[in-house]
């Protein structure tokens, strides 16, 4: 898989001189890095790499965003794996996508990004969870 999840072309990160990445442009910022220092808002890598989870787009009522959860310190990150969308959808119209970044050491499970989107109300706007890595956007989930 060389991209994360797939967004039209039309698409761009709200905040100045950000753009998408790929798959394997995140891994290459992430692997044979240890975690040294998390909350539910952040990975530090030993590096000084700063990893999160942001809202990358949104119109009016439509959020995004996520948590860390699970995170074992002082272990080598040694591959990511981003899940496939699920999307569930509302009496009221609206979608909320959810899916899960896991990070690894070896086979081991030592980080988990929970990230999710909704598009607003009724359903008629959108927003994109991504992790973010500088100015560098990684989407994850989208409605």
């Amino acid at each position: 898989m060389t991209e994360t999840i797939k967004l039209p072309n039309y698409y761009e990160p709200d905040w100045k001189n950000a753009r998408y990445g790929s798959l394997e442009e995140l891994k290459e910022l992430l692997l044979y890095k240890r975690i040294v220092k998390w909350d539910k808002d952040f990975l530090l890598l030993e590096d000084g790499t700063r990893v999160t989870i942001e809202m990358s787009e949104s119109d009016c009522c439509a959020y995004a965003g996520g948590e860390f959860q699970d995170v074992l310190l002082d272990a080598v990150i040694t591959d990511v794996e981003i899940g496939e969308q699920v999307k569930e959808e509302s009496d009221w119209g609206e979608t909320t996508s959810t899916n899960t970044v896991t990070i690894y050491h070896n086979q081991n499970p030592i980080a988990l990004a929970e990230c999710e989107a909704n598009d607003g109300n009724g359903g008629y706007y959108y927003s994109v969870a991504s992790l973010v890595i500088g100015g560098i956007h990684f989407p994850v989930a989208e409605a």
